[in-house]
């Protein structure tokens, strides 16, 4: 008996080599690295903060999925430029190949455009004030940007539509919203994001647009 199965062309797959005694076997699609730490957040910076963006620029403007999300030219190019902003940090700190980015960020959206393997832009969104963190998907890269001396104004776009989530099943986003309304967005967004009221990046994503379109 045959069975079929549906998997996705997508796949990564880092070994970390410093444990490895004698010759590296040669194993097709495996990549060799004595520091796994800098491929492990490419793609906590790539895959999980593309993820995330898009679901959360994708229910701003009223989409169900990330496949459809990402069939929006707004959604996708605030993702897309979100990413870029990500990828310069990396470049920087880990001294990426920034053409090996591009391709990478173009798998990455690839991917996020499969039908079969998309997922609800509330389900992705989902913990809105874990994913608001200080060294979470946002936040964390785009304190690190202006540490470079770059202005994340990409990023600042999608943690504003992040604090526009106001997914009522989820209990995040219902605190959230609840914040915001008692405190005002500056006030939640530096007290959930670990910063100062009037820091740099607070002031970013307050003047951002409102949603993935404007």
């Amino acid at each position: 008996m045959s069975v079929d199965v549906m998997v996705e062309p997508f796949y990564e797959w880092v070994v970390d080599a410093s444990g490895i005694k004698g010759a590296r076997p040669e194993i097709s699609g495996v990549t060799y690295v004595d520091d796994p730490m800098p491929y492990i957040e490419r793609k906590l910076l790539t895959v999980n903060t593309g993820h995330a963006a898009i679901a959360y620029l994708g229910y701003a403007r009223g989409l169900a999925t990330i496949d459809a999300a990402l069939e929006d030219p707004h959604v996708r190019e605030a993702a897309s430029k979100a990413l870029e902003e990500t990828s310069l940090l990396l470049a920087y700190e880990h001294g990426f190949d920034p053409d090996e980015l591009q391709e990478y960020r173009q798998k990455v959206l690839a991917r996020f455009e499969n039908p079969w393997i998309s997922d609800e832009v509330t389900r992705v969104a989902r913990a809105p004030i874990r994913k608001l963190g200080h060294d979470e998907r946002f936040v964390g890269p785009a304190l690190r940007l202006l540490e470079m001396g770059r202005r994340p104004t990409r990023l600042a776009v999608v943690i504003k539509a992040l604090l526009a989530f106001d997914h009522q099943q989820d209990a995040e986003a219902v605190e959230l919203q609840e914040t915001i309304s008692a405190e005002g967005e500056r006030a939640a967004l530096a007290r959930y994001a670990g910063v100062e009221e009037d820091h740099l990046l607070v002031d970013l994503v307050l003047e951002s647009p409102g949603s993935a379109g404007a």
